[in-house]
């Protein structure tokens, strides 16, 4: 006896493959056929038409390239931008106890994070108030950058910025679990609820059934990691986003930071639930 329920299930999932893989045309396809041998179940139904909808989209010609964020790639260039910052004040000052000579070029960027700067052979004999001095500077800069962080993920939120607003606290947690300083500790932390607000106003509408929008193999490239996976690996086309941040098995401001990376890199799509 023919399994109509079990084959329309093999259809939406076939339909799911597709769409991750940037094949719309199959998706719709298989989504249709699940339709017709379901059509009281709502989910096929609802993927066919975001799919249309979204088929629609990619065949009208946008004014500017879409670009995919990724979750890692601001805070090199962040970094890099204090200690070249600390380099170019030395060489303006001329002074012969900073970065003058390229010592920054030398310094490892996690050991600056902890505040542990290394010294070269020439310094090794400076006095410790100086050796001291030289550590608080990088320190000082990640603070102030902290602080410009969370006011950029404010400003951000109040212009309706939402993807801005989320990318400006990732890089304030980011900076956070690399400086490993209570100082920063402190700014971050008592600024959880401003970021929780902009990773929800990233993702979006919480009643939306989230979609994976590349395949799973690719989300390495976007600096997300296995508890990423496993969150797509939940995304049937049925769940919602409120579904999924319950069954996440990670704290919810985790899980909502999750969600709004993969927002922001373009690695999931949210279908309406009608």
């Amino acid at each position: 006896m023919r399994d109509v329920s079990h084959e329309a299930r093999e259809l939406t999932q076939r339909g799911l493959e597709h769409y991750a893989h940037g094949r719309i045309r199959e998706a719709i396809s298989a989504w249709l056929g699940a339709a017709q041998l379901a059509p009281h179940d709502p989910r096929a139904r609802n993927l066919l038409v975001f799919a249309r909808r979204k088929l629609k989209e990619c065949d009208t010609p946008l004014p500017t390239h879409s670009h995919r964020d990724t979750l890692e790639s601001p805070i090199p260039t962040f970094l890099a931008s204090l200690t070249v910052d600390e380099a170019a004040e030395g060489a303006s000052q001329g002074s012969q106890e900073t970065a003058a000579d390229g010592e920054w070029d030398q310094i490892d960027t996690r050991r600056v994070l902890a505040g542990a700067v290394e010294r070269t052979a020439d310094e090794a004999g400076q006095d410790a108030q100086a050796a001291a001095d030289t550590r608080k500077q990088p320190i000082q800069k990640l603070l102030a950058g902290a602080r410009g962080l969370v006011d950029e993920c404010q400003a951000a939120l109040t212009e309706g910025r939402a993807d801005g607003a989320a990318l400006a606290a990732e890089m304030a947690l980011q900076l956070r679990e690399q400086a490993r300083s209570p100082e920063i500790d402190d700014i971050v932390d008592s600024t959880r609820p401003l970021f929780e607000r902009a990773f929800c106003a990233c993702i979006g509408d919480m009643k939306c059934a989230p979609i994976r929008a590349i395949p799973s193999e690719e989300l390495a490239a976007h600096g997300l990691d296995h508890r990423a996976a496993f969150l797509m690996s939940r995304m049937d086309g049925m769940l919602t986003v409120g579904d999924l941040l319950d069954i996440a098995g990670m704290p919810r401001f985790d899980a909502l930071r999750l969600m709004a990376a993969l927002r922001r890199a373009q690695a999931v799509d949210l279908v309406p639930v009608g």
